[in-house]
């Protein structure tokens, strides 16, 4: 069985979403923001021990100064 969880990104007033399989959060959202690097904030959903959780994350996540923004 594997350890990890699939992410919804949804963007673009909720009417686009991309699905992302990751084992945590922070590797998710990264991954997601490399490919869409002009977006400011994304809609993130998933599931954590049979709870849908969704949070309303700010881009881009990580120091700036390593980023280069």
């Amino acid at each position: 069985m594997s350890d990890k969880k699939i992410f919804k990104f949804a963007y673009n007033l909720m009417e686009d979403y991309e699905e992302i399989e990751s084992r945590g959060y922070k590797k998710a959202v990264k991954s997601f923001q490399i490919k869409h690097p002009k977006l400011k904030e994304v809609m993130v959903e998933w599931v954590e021990n049979g709870i849908e959780v969704s949070k309303l994350q700010k881009l881009p996540l990580g120091r700036k100064k390593k980023l280069g923004w």
